[in-house]
């Protein structure tokens, strides 16, 4: 099939049939089938709250409408193929030569006198360009052609059930993880009242004992005031009799009370109270954010570790590191000392301070010494690329975007720049989630299976840049 049917039938595919025009903010409805979304929502909503597909006549339910990344990135690569052949004949607007080469860095055609005047761009041949988007859009066709081949056949019944479990799972797990929580600040109010009504109580019997020891019995001191009354009204002899009893029982009475610290504002309530609560709830954090580090016979020789094997950084290559089957010879990469075969683990990267970088697991077999492709999945398809079916689940940050590195990768659309970045994994669940460890905002995550030990994977490029582990700080 020629280069020119690819394109026909590519354009087929990205046609919305309501108005036969390229997606725009592509949809896709519960029978599989795309339009834009200013389209459907022209649709007549019926009774029941259901829509036809103006593809198939498929009755669909509204809330299966989800968008469809995969098709607006597919329109946005026809439209610059597209460019590229129209004006693939044409002369270059700026010099008046005929074009002779692609750039890959600003995605355009050049001359050969365009292509001098950026001497560090990556140009390469015409038809070698051409070749590498087709193979992409090729890639990208059989991937939304299998995507509707998943949804044929699943009527709407049991997309509804489908949804409801999941609806279910997710509140069984968000009640879980609330009831823990519960659980723990009840016990905790619990245990801090008892403490208070037990120095409350040992307050009150240190009085008791007090009062018992000073006579402070208000009985006994009138009986006493009446006594020196008598005492002073009578003549010198009685008065001095039994004199010495009088001050007996008043330096007895009048004994001063022992301080008491009767103060319960004060010592251990004296605290933040809720800060004191969360520092002894991280205990009981579910999962616990692991200590990670990084492992330094798997890095490779352009890259060096802090001391505590917390940072990487990229550096003159070192000619003295010995070149170990673990380590990465071609790619600028490195794993965690620790990997997973179970359970729940997560951690936080600092990447504010690295222009390009790639974040998230690699498997223990993860290819290390030959075969990678550089970062750009436009590149060679004949090396390696770091994507799933490699046995790479990672986010990355190129030319100041950033992207899921899927196989075609999604972009995704970030507000600001991303500081930190956090990594959940769930091994038995076969997940691998990123959110921004600022705001906890979930930005991506790979479903997979995974059959073998699973690494924190790195990977960043440019000389100065770094990236470092961090911990939850209390």
């Amino acid at each position: 099939m020629s280069c020119e049917e690819e394109i026909a039938k590519l354009k087929e595919q990205v046609t919305c049939s309501l108005c036969s025009l390229f997606f725009r903010e592509p949809v896709t409805l519960g029978c599989g089938h795309t339009s834009c979304r200013e389209c459907v929502s022209k649709l007549q909503v019926g009774k029941d709250g259901k829509i036809s597909c103006p593809t198939c006549s498929a009755t669909c339910h509204l809330v299966e409408v989800v968008d469809n990344e995969l098709a607006a990135k597919m329109v946005e690569t026809l439209k610059k193929i597209l460019e590229l052949t129209e004006g693939e004949q044409d002369d270059c607007e700026k010099h008046k030569l005929p074009f002779t080469g692609f750039c890959l860095d600003h995605m355009r055609l050049v001359c050969d006198k365009s292509a001098k005047e950026h001497p560090d761009c990556r140009n390469i041949p015409i038809k070698e360009a051409a070749e590498r988007f087709k193979a992409k859009l090729q890639q990208t066709l059989d991937y939304l052609e299998s995507q509707v081949a998943v949804n044929a056949g699943r009527d709407e019944q049991m997309n509804l059930i489908d949804l409801k479990d999941q609806g279910d799972t997710v509140r069984a797990k968000i009640q879980l993880a609330f009831d823990s929580l519960r659980k723990f600040l009840e016990k905790e109010e619990k245990a801090i009242s008892t403490e208070v009504e037990t120095q409350e109580e040992h307050f009150l019997q240190q009085l008791e004992e007090s009062n018992a020891q000073t006579g402070g019995n208000p009985v006994t001191l009138s009986h006493l005031i009446g006594d020196i009354r008598l005492k002073l009204s009578q003549e010198d002899v009685p008065l001095l009799k039994n004199i010495g009893t009088i001050f007996d029982r008043s330096g007895h009475l009048l004994r001063k009370p022992k301080e008491l610290p009767l103060d319960l504002s004060q010592g251990g309530f004296n605290v933040p109270l809720q800060y004191a609560v969360w520092k002894r709830m991280f205990k009981h954090i579910k999962p616990v954010p692991t200590l990670l580090t990084l492992d330094p016979k798997t890095a490779n020789s352009h890259l060096i570790l802090s001391r505590d094997g917390t940072e990487v950084r990229v550096a003159d290559k070192q000619d003295d590191i010995p070149d170990n089957p673990e380590r990465f010879s071609r790619w600028l990469s490195v794993l965690g000392s620790e990997g997973f075969t179970a359970g729940k683990h997560c951690w936080e990267v600092e990447v504010v301070e690295s222009t390009v970088w790639q974040v998230g697991v690699a498997k223990a077999s993860v290819p290390r010494k030959r075969g990678f492709a550089p970062f750009h999945w436009q590149e060679s398809r004949k090396f390696f690329t770091p994507e799933p079916q490699a046995g790479v689940w990672a986010l990355a940050l190129q030319d100041g975007d950033y992207t899921a590195l899927t196989s075609p990768p999604i972009e995704l659309r970030l507000k600001g720049r991303l500081r930190k970045l956090g990594v959940y994994l769930d091994y038995a669940a076969g997940q691998v989630s990123f959110y921004n460890a600022d705001d906890v905002s979930h930005l991506y995550t790979f479903t997979d299976k995974f059959i073998e030990e699973i690494f924190p994977y790195f990977y960043i490029a440019h000389k100065g840049d770094s990236l470092r582990l961090t911990t939850l700080g209390i």
